[in-house]
């Protein structure tokens, strides 16, 4: 067994302690992250406003559920949601107005939605719903974002 002597096991240990201080300032700059959803063109101040953060794809198009969620409550056509702590990474966010408070996105008999809804870019496709990979955008370390978000109406 190696035998260290003892100013290697102190340069050791300092290193070891600098090494857990630098992790933890990471994780704190990290974890200051912050994403402000500003929604606006809400059409009356009806229901409440749901916004759904995503972190990947299939969840964005229903197959799995947001990471987050924050239910808003619409004033003068407008709502903020603040989501902190965000890690780094890559996200798009969902929103529908939920006028009528039942939890979910209503339409007609044909399939067209009824109620306001809106994404993260503002990536809207008249026939099809927002795609994750339109509507996507990164945060870094450190980082408040302030994301707008124009909902739309059909109908």
């Amino acid at each position: 067994m190696l035998k260290l002597s003892p100013a290697l096991l102190r340069i050791n240990l300092m290193m070891r302690v600098l090494f857990c201080l630098l992790s933890t300032i990471a994780l704190k700059a990290e974890a200051q992250n912050k994403i402000i959803v500003q929604v606006s063109n809400f059409e009356n101040n009806k229901g409440v406003g749901l916004i759904c953060l995503f972190d990947n794809a299939k969840a964005f198009v229903g197959k799995g559920d947001p990471i987050k969620k924050a239910i808003v409550t619409p004033s003068n056509g407008f709502a903020i949601a603040v989501f902190d702590n965000m890690p780094t990474g890559t996200y798009a966010i969902s929103v529908i107005h939920d006028a009528n408070k039942n939890n979910k996105f209503d339409t007609n008999f044909i399939g067209i939605p009824t109620e306001g809804y809106g994404a993260s870019q503002n990536k809207l496709p008249f026939a099809a719903p927002p795609k994750f990979e339109a509507n996507k955008f990164i945060i870094g370390a450190g980082i408040t974002l302030t994301i707008p978000i124009k909902l739309r109406y059909l109908l």
